[in-house]
């Protein structure tokens, strides 16, 4: 029995002695230098690239057999930088002897010094490590099963006492877009590994990115655990700080870190679960737990996001963003989000979406459907949204500033790329319990918004608009190229006009019901050009309604065309109630012409035409009024209730003036009748005279009773 396992342990002894022997010969009389061309041949022959060994090779043997360099270059291939590939100041790298025995694989710590790598593209777009990827032929299934099972048999014995990279830098640069981008003062370090035990990783450096004064230190540790089937990796207590600074923020750099307490990829399962994630950006604290499946093919992510409550002008402060001044100083004071995320390798989808931002609150859902062409719908819904609030303050409020929803939206599509709008494919629907936009208040507020390659359509509707109804169609076609051609259809129906006035803080004063409804088109570029273009109708009709600041009936009985007896409360007012007051309107180059406006009052009949100009805010209308005929009293005049009274309305819209011409009055068809006036109010008109020459002087008296006919 002794014998043969004498046998057996001579045979051992006798293979070690042999292999310690030949391992001392080779470190006495094999010079590892001497195969640098034999190594450089064989990387040109896999890469392209120049391997040059400038350092000394050296060798060592028991009880570790192992390596170390000194100086290592690798060129760059034609058609990039004059630079290496990668440069190493020095490696080492050792086996341990003994357990190779076992078929056992133990390699003490692996360290790289200084190393760098340039990484670059250039004008055609090639990489400059395009050369280094390997080059896949087509093997059988089983070929590549054995191969695999194969590399996991070989690991399986692996060891590793531990990597050090001490002072790397990595370099990237575009050529097409002269971009640049350093990763410096690397220093990673990876304690001893070995399967199914947790590893510990430490990485630290510093991100430049010199076009932008862009900085980022950064620190990362996590645990790693890898089976010895290479089937699932875990990743434990990761961790990845930043103090991050650009040209705003030089003086107060922003820290941010991303914590994630697990990370399992199960490898056969095709999945990944990420529980406990955690960013905090100054702030902003984002909060996440992801699953995802089929990682090879079509992948999807899905899981609940929340983003907690912030202050967005704090958050902008700390970025070195200018906040922008606003109509309210207390907006953007208060947000947050949450939503269910369902993301594949083309899509986005975000489920259950809810919105505060300050004291507005939005539901819904989200979802790109493609990333290639970018195809959004959207669906949101919410109770009240104050857009006034984020907009410049407003010095001047006018008429002209009494912008529908549809107009505003219309003008943003100038304020966005050509190129955007033409490739953007949407299809949206937002529904607030009330929108409040340039002072006007919209209640049970929808928008339809669909736009595609180029033409966008909307539609827009408030159910509740001061007391009436709101509609509109809006149409932008992009399809003759940048000059965009506009639509805009819109209409009111028995709007309450003083509260409209009133929110919109137009010095207009007016009462009644209105309906009015426009129909516009236009092209150009830009804003200017669109306004310049924009031509169309517009229709309007107002019933029982009062215009105050001026009084039609007391002008014209100042001018003794009515009779001296008013209406005592029409007289205590400055106001002019108009039963109906209706027409229509061209708009051509900003400018309103109407030839047909009607109004009518208890005692006069009005035509009038003239013109509103939108860019100087200046009015220019021609009125003629005819009396009703009325029956005849002691003291009216009857007689002239078929003479037109002409007006003139100049001025503009916060101050209109009113002049009275009674030049008509004086022509020979209206002689006699005046005549015949003035002998029934002879008395009257000689007491007035004696009054004007005793207040402005002796003349006056004599002159107006010329003009009456009277010498």
């Amino acid at each position: 029995m002794l014998k043969p396992v004498k046998i057996i342990l001579s045979v051992i002894a006798g293979l070690l002695l042999l292999i310690v022997m030949s391992l001392f010969l080779a470190y006495f009389f094999i010079d590892p230098n001497n195969y640098k061309p034999e190594i450089a041949a064989v990387v040109k022959e896999k890469t392209g690239k120049d391997l040059n060994l400038i350092g000394e090779l050296k060798l060592s043997v028991f009880p570790w057999l192992g390596i170390s360099t000194g100086p290592i270059t690798l060129s760059n291939t034609t058609g990039f930088q004059d630079q290496d590939f990668a440069t190493l100041a020095g490696s080492e790298i050792k086996l341990n002897l003994l357990p190779l025995l076992s078929q056992k694989i133990d390699v003490s710590r692996i360290v790289l010094k200084d190393l760098v790598i340039n990484l670059e593209k250039n004008t055609q777009g090639v990489n400059s490590w395009d050369s280094l990827a390997p080059v896949k032929t087509p093997v059988s299934a089983s070929i590549n099963n054995n191969e695999e099972q194969l590399a996991v048999d070989s690991l399986a014995v692996l060891a590793v006492g531990g990597i050090t990279i001490e002072n790397a830098q990595i370099n990237w640069r575009d050529q097409t877009t002269a971009k640049q981008l350093f990763f410096k003062d690397i220093n990673a370090t990876a304690d001893s590994f070995s399967f199914d035990k947790p590893v510990a990783l430490q990485l630290s450096g510093l991100i430049i990115k010199p076009d932008s004064h862009y900085k980022a230190a950064i620190e990362f540790n996590a645990q790693l655990i890898v089976s010895e089937q290479l089937e699932s990796f875990v990743v434990n207590n990761s961790e990845l700080q930043a103090t991050v600074s650009t040209e705003n923020t030089a003086d107060k750099a922003l820290k941010v870190s991303i914590a994630v307490a697990n990370v399992l990829l199960d490898k056969p399962a095709q999945t990944i679960k990420v529980s406990g994630v955690k960013l905090v950006a100054g702030d902003i604290v984002v909060s996440a737990d992801l699953s995802g499946a089929h990682l090879d093919d079509h992948f999807t992510i899905q899981g609940p996001v929340i983003l907690s409550p912030f202050n967005p002008r704090e958050v902008m402060t700390s970025l070195g963003i200018k906040i922008p001044a606003l109509q309210d100083k207390q907006a953007l004071t208060q947000s947050s989000l949450r939503f269910n995320l369902s993301a594949t390798d083309h899509a986005i989808d975000l489920q259950e979406l809810s919105l505060n931002l300050d004291n507005s609150q939005i539901k819904g859902s989200a979802q790109l459907l493609s990333f290639v062409e970018p195809a959004i719908v959207i669906n949101l819904a919410g109770d009240q949204f104050d857009i006034d609030r984020y907009l410049p303050p407003v010095k001047n409020h006018s008429v002209s500033k009494l912008l529908s929803p549809f107009a505003v939206m219309a003008l943003t599509t100038y304020a966005l790329p050509v190129d955007l709008l033409s490739k953007l494919s949407v299809e949206s629907q937002l529904n607030l319990a009330s929108l409040k936009l340039n002072g006007l208040t919209l209640n049970d507020f929808q928008l339809n918004l669909n736009a595609s390659h180029g033409l966008i359509k909307a539609q827009q509707s408030a159910k509740g608009f001061y007391q009436g109804a709101y509609s509109g169609h809006l149409s932008v076609d992009l399809h003759d190229g940048p000059k965009a051609l506009l639509a805009l259809d819109e209409k009111i129906t028995q709007v309450n006009v003083e509260s409209l006035l009133k929110d919109s803080k137009s010095k207009v004063q007016m009462t009644g019901l209105v309906d009015a409804s426009l129909q516009l088109k236009g092209q150009g570029q830009t804003i200017d050009e669109l306004k310049s273009s924009v031509n169309g109708d517009i229709h309007f009709s107002f019933k029982d309604t009062e215009i105050k600041g001026f009084n039609l009936q007391t002008i014209l009985d100042r001018a003794h065309v009515s009779s001296d007896v008013m209406d005592s409360a029409q007289a205590k007012q400055e106001l002019t109630r108009f039963s109906t007051l209706s027409g229509s309107s061209v708009l051509a180059n900003g400018i309103i012409h109407n030839d047909d406006l009607v109004a009518t009052t208890t005692t006069l009949h009005i035509k009038g035409k003239g013109t509103i100009d939108l860019n100087t805010e200046q009015l220019d209308y021609k009125l003629q009024a005819q009396l009703i005929k009325a029956a005849a009293t002691p003291t009216s005049v009857e007689q002239l209730y078929d003479t037109p009274i002409s007006m003139a309305v100049t001025g503009s819209f916060s101050k209109p003036s009113y002049a009275l011409d009674v030049s008509a009055l004086l022509t020979e068809k209206n002689k006699a009748k005046i005549a015949a006036f003035v002998d029934k109010n002879k008395e009257k008109i000689d007491s007035l005279v004696n009054k004007i020459d005793q207040k402005i002087g002796p003349g006056v008296g004599e002159l107006l009773k010329g003009l009456l006919g009277k010498h």
